[in-house]
């Protein structure tokens, strides 16, 4: 993912859209949910799901595959 396309997904997370995303074959998307003010990472093959208070937080602390959501960003 270049830098123009970075910006644009974060614009759109920000915004509370949802959106899936592909790492290694498997898909991922992340959700907003308004009522709880938080910003959700999930997996879809098992519905695994990690949950951040910001959208900054799940860049810093979110974790794709052993390694953080914002290490993993230039492989999606």
């Amino acid at each position: 993912m270049d830098q123009n396309t970075w910006e644009k997904f974060q614009e759109a997370i920000e915004e509370g859209q949802e959106i899936s995303f592909d790492y290694k074959n498997e898909e991922w998307w992340i959700s907003r949910v308004d009522e709880e003010r938080s910003f959700l990472l999930t997996r879809s093959s098992d519905s695994y799901t990690q949950s951040f208070t910001t959208a900054e937080e799940l860049y810093k602390k979110g974790i794709i595959d052993g390694e953080k959501f914002i290490n993993r960003v230039k492989d999606f």
